[in-house]
């Protein structure tokens, strides 16, 4: 999967917001048959996201649907999201609620019985899966090893909502001043990562108008290590994208790295000082970690970001 700087939720019930999601600048929408829709209008927002979502993506968008769930679930919606909307022109669903990794591991067989059915490639819908219940957070690498197709997690301090629930905590604030889910933060990226999943989402940020607090929490969460944050509203989508756009000093001095260690190696050398930083070896797969993801955004950067395939994993 591609690195994704915004995740934009869009009601899927929302016939004018579905038709233009577009047209909002984030590299991913998130159409939702979920907590956004009410039951009564389940149905025909099911309907219109699976109309929508070819259209979108024959404009250059990429698209996920949050879905009612998982398979284990009671309410009975899953399966017919499931149905409705898995096409080869979805990216990939983002999975709420999500407790164990039997969740996912069922989910993943339904899906693979759909994209076989349909004749298309088998695990080419990708999941992203919400960390917000108590029990998920106990085993996010469990989950996240669950299934290949997982490829990205949500993981945030979400004020009053599902993950505040679970943990029962009083939010104090975004970015380093929630001190109360710093501790849930850093191990779901830590198990994210030992999952192998490169790019974790954190969000969303629920104050519309507060956008000196997203931006403070958006900061905090690229320092952290995510990569990504998804986000609710259409004005917070700029802030996302600048944020976790790759800075132009930071990609030059990567790419200075690589190259500096590269003569190096030439020498016979393992180690050396580049702009007053002692660098060695180890440095070199944080320096394509860092250059992997600018890649993608290279455009927007007004730079050449040429990435050594051979450091890829």
């Amino acid at each position: 999967m591609d690195p994704i700087r915004s995740a934009l939720f869009i009601p899927g019930n929302r016939e004018k917001w579905v038709r233009n999601a577009h047209t909002n600048g984030a590299d991913v929408v998130v159409l939702d048959l979920e907590d956004s829709v009410p039951p009564s209008e389940k149905e025909d927002a099911r309907e219109l996201v699976a109309e929508y979502v070819p259209k979108l993506h024959a404009k250059g968008q990429r698209v996920f649907v949050r879905v009612n769930g998982h398979p284990n679930t009671d309410e009975g919606y899953t399966e017919h999201d499931l149905e409705s909307v898995v096409c080869e022109e979805l990216e990939g669903l983002m999975i709420p609620k999500v407790r164990e990794p039997d969740d996912i591991e069922r989910l993943d067989a339904v899906l693979t019985h759909i994209e076989r059915r349909e004749g298309f490639d088998p695990e080419s819908t990708d999941l992203a899966v919400s960390i917000e219940t108590a029990r998920a957070m106990r085993q996010v690498y469990e989950i996240c090893s669950a299934a290949d197709r997982v490829a990205t997690i949500g993981c945030g301090a979400v004020k009053g909502t599902d993950t505040n629930h679970a943990l029962g905590f009083e939010w104090t604030g975004p970015g380093r001043k929630g001190l109360e889910t710093v501790h849930l933060r850093e191990q779901a990226l830590m198990d994210a990562r030992a999952a192998g999943i490169d790019y974790p989402l954190a969000g969303t940020y629920v104050d519309v108008e507060d956008t000196e607090g997203l931006r403070e929490d958006i900061q905090f969460s690229r320092e952290m290590g995510y990569t990504g944050y998804v986000v609710i509203h259409p004005s917070h989508v700029e802030h996302a994208n600048e944020m976790f756009t790759p800075d132009s000093d930071e990609v030059e001095y990567w790419l200075g790295v690589r190259e500096a260690l590269a003569e190096a190696e030439a020498e016979g050398k393992s180690a050396v000082r580049y702009e007053g930083d002692m660098i060695d070896t180890a440095n070199l797969g944080t320096a394509e970690r860092y250059l992997k993801y600018a890649r993608v955004f290279e455009d927007e950067l007004d730079l050449e970001v040429a990435v050594d395939r051979t450091q890829e994993t």
